[in-house]
C-alpha cells in the first residue's frame, strides 16, 4: 500500500484521494497499487454505488507518472523493472475503463501523463477553470501511454477529426483548458473550482448524482476552446499521414499570415523540438490506437511500443534533460526524422 493514497467507503461512494501534493501527485507504482487495490475491493456487486477520485493537493490532481523511476531502471539495465511500472498501471486504467459503477474524477490544475490515464477512462471528468491537461511524453522521449492511443483517436467525435486532433495532442503536447476539454469530450461537466469542496462533500453525503445536480454550472462558462478555433487548422496539417506531409503543410500555412501562420509556426516549433522517434512512433500509434476495438487492444500496443522506445536513446536523454537537470537540452539519435526506424515502429503494433 501506499501512504499518498486515502482510500475510504462513505456510505456507498468510494473515495480515492492522492496525496502527494509535494510532487504533484505523479503516481508512482505503490500508489498506482493503492488505488487498483481499492477498485478491486469495490468491484463487488452492490459494494459502492460510484467512485470519486479527488486530490489533496491546492496545485493539481496529478501531474504524470513517476517516469524519473522507469528512467532509473533503464538506465541501472534493469529495464524489466521499468516495464513492471507500466504493466501495474496499464491494468489499473483497464479496470477504470470496465468499471461497474460510475466513476468520477474532479479535474483541476496540472493534469497530465498519467492524470489523463487515471481520469479519462472513468464515466465522469468533471473539469474546473483552472484545468491544464496535455499529455507531453513526445518531449521526453517517450509516447502518450495510459490509453491516450484509444482515448484521444475519439476526442471530437472520433472519426478522421479525432485522427487528427489525436495527432496533434499527442506529437506536440499541446495543452488543452477546461474549454477544450469540454469540446473534445474529455471533460464531461463543469464546476468553478471554489465549488470543488462542496461537490465533494455533497457527493460523499448525497451521492454523486446529487453533487452534479448541485453544483455543476454551464459549460459554456468555461469560455470559448482554443482547439475548436484552431480545428480548421488542425485538421489541415494533421489529417497528413506522414510527418514530412505533416511538415510540409505547416510550411505551406506558416508562409501566409495571421492566425493559421501564428499557429503553424508554434506547432512546428514543437514538432522539431521534440524526439523525432517518439514523434514517428506516436503518429503510428494513434493511427492503430483509431481502429482497435478495445481499451485493452490499445494498452498492448502502448506497452509494446514503449518498451521498444525505452530500448532507444531518447528516453533516459530526455527524461535526463527535462526532468533531472532541466537543462532542456536533449540530443536525440537520430536527430532527423527522415532517420527513424518507422517499420520497427508498426510492427510492434497491432490492430486485433
Amino acid at each position: 500500500m501506499s501512504d499518498s493514497i486515502i482510500s475510504a467507503r462513505t456510505g456507498r461512494v468510494g473515495h480515492i484521494q492522492l496525496d502527494r501534493p509535494k510532487a504533484l501527485n505523479a503516481l508512482t507504482v505503490e500508489m498506482i497499487e493503492a488505488i487498483d487495490a481499492a477498485l478491486v475491493e469495490w468491484s463487488d456487486a452492490g459494494a459502492v454505488d460510484s467512485v470519486l477520485l479527488t486530490s489533496t493537493s491546492p496545485k493539481a490532481f496529478c501531474a504524470g507518472g513517476d517516469i524519473k523511476a522507469v528512467r532509473e531502471a533503464v538506465v541501472s539495465g534493469d529495464p524489466a523493472e521499468g516495464r513492471k511500472f507500466f504493466e501495474v498501471e496499464y491494468a489499473m486504467n483497464a479496470r477504470i475503463a470496465n468499471f461497474p459503477v460510475p466513476y468520477a474524477s474532479v479535474l483541476f490544475g496540472a493534469t497530465m501523463g498519467g492524470g489523463i490515464g487515471v481520469s479519462g477512462h472513468g464515466s465522469h471528468r468533471i473539469v474546473t477553470e483552472t484545468l491544464m491537461s496535455s499529455m507531453p511524453e513526445t518531449a521526453i522521449g517517450f509516447i502518450p501511454d495510459v490509453g491516450a492511443s484509444w482515448l484521444l483517436p475519439r476526442f471530437a467525435g472520433g472519426g478522421d477529426l479525432g485522427l487528427a486532433m489525436a495527432k496533434y495532442l499527442g506529437t506536440t503536447g499541446a495543452r488543452m483548458g477546461a474549454a477544450d476539454a469540454l469540446y473534445l469530450g474529455f471533460g464531461t461537466h463543469f464546476i468553478y473550482d471554489a465549488v470543488r469542496p462542496d461537490f465533494q462533500d455533497t457527493a460523499l453525503e448525497s451521492g454523486l448524482d446529487q453533487a452534479l445536480d448541485e453544483h455543476c454550472s454551464d459549460p459554456a462558462e468555461a469560455g470559448d476552446s482554443p482547439i475548436r478555433a484552431q480545428e480548421e487548422f488542425i485538421a489541415r496539417a494533421f489529417s497528413r499521414d506522414t510527418i514530412e506531409e505533416i511538415l510540409g503543410e505547416l510550411d505551406s500555412m506558416a508562409s501566409s499570415s495571421g492566425a493559421a501562420a501564428d499557429w503553424a509556426t508554434s506547432a512546428r516549433e514543437a514538432l522539431q523540438s521534440h524526439s523525432p522517434t517518439s514523434v514517428v512512433a506516436t503518429l503510428e500509434l494513434m493511427r492503430a490506437g483509431s481502429q482497435v476495438s478495445s481499451v485493452e487492444q490499445a494498452l498492448r500496443n502502448e506497452l509494446e511500443l514503449g518498451a521498444l522506445v525505452c530500448q532507444g536513446p531518447d528516453f533516459p536523454e530526455g527524461v535526463r534533460a527535462v526532468l533531472v537537470d532541466k537543462s532542456r537540452d536533449a540530443a536525440w539519435q537520430p536527430s532527423s526524422f527522415a532517420d527513424v526506424d518507422v517499420e520497427a515502429i508498426r510492427q510492434a503494433l497491432t490492430t486485433n
